[in-house]
């Protein structure tokens, strides 16, 4: 379902009336979201991936350095959160950059506050690499449903951990 009308980025139906309500919250507050990335295909992903390592090959790495260079940057095809429309890559209009700047804008300081009421986590955090195999990520949420993302909001927890206690 197209969750942003000006990019024609879609997410998951549920995930896209989410994001819709956030963002409308979100522009009530003044404060603009936009949605840059949502559901990708499995293909788009691959193309995403190859780049990221070749970025790597070309710095010098290995074939396999440069994979596990790529993995901690960009999904391995076929396991992205991407692929089944609940992940959102969430920008500003005024910065549109994929960048750890971004934590410095109304707009993260406004999602970290409220995202977990619409359902979505920061699906990334800060010093949570080691257990998530992903970067610090200010941009990148996460649908998982209002009641979860209450819970591991207030508890700190990231998506991995929680399903290790299960």
């Amino acid at each position: 379902k197209v969750a942003e009308e000006s990019t024609g980025k879609e997410l998951a139906s549920e995930a896209a009336d989410a994001y819709i309500a956030m963002k409308q919250a979100a522009a009530a507050d003044g404060v603009g979201l936009l949605l840059c990335s949502g559901y990708r295909t499995v293909e788009y992903q691959t193309n995403l991936f190859n780049n990221e390592k070749q970025e790597w090959l070309n710095k010098g790495l290995n074939e396999q350095e440069a994979y596990d260079k790529a993995k901690t940057v960009v999904a391995v095809p076929g396991y992205s959160e991407h692929n089944l429309g609940l992940a959102a890559d969430i920008v500003a209009p005024d910065h549109q950059n994929l960048d750890e700047a971004f934590e410095k804008t109304a707009a993260f300081t406004w999602l970290d506050a409220h995202a977990a009421e619409y359902g979505f986590i920061l699906r990334y955090p800060k010093g949570k690499e080691h257990i998530t195999g992903y970067g610090w990520e200010p941009w990148h949420i996460r649908y998982v449903t209002r009641s979860l993302a209450l819970y591991l909001t207030l508890t700190g927890l990231t998506l991995e951990e929680y399903y290790e206690q299960k």
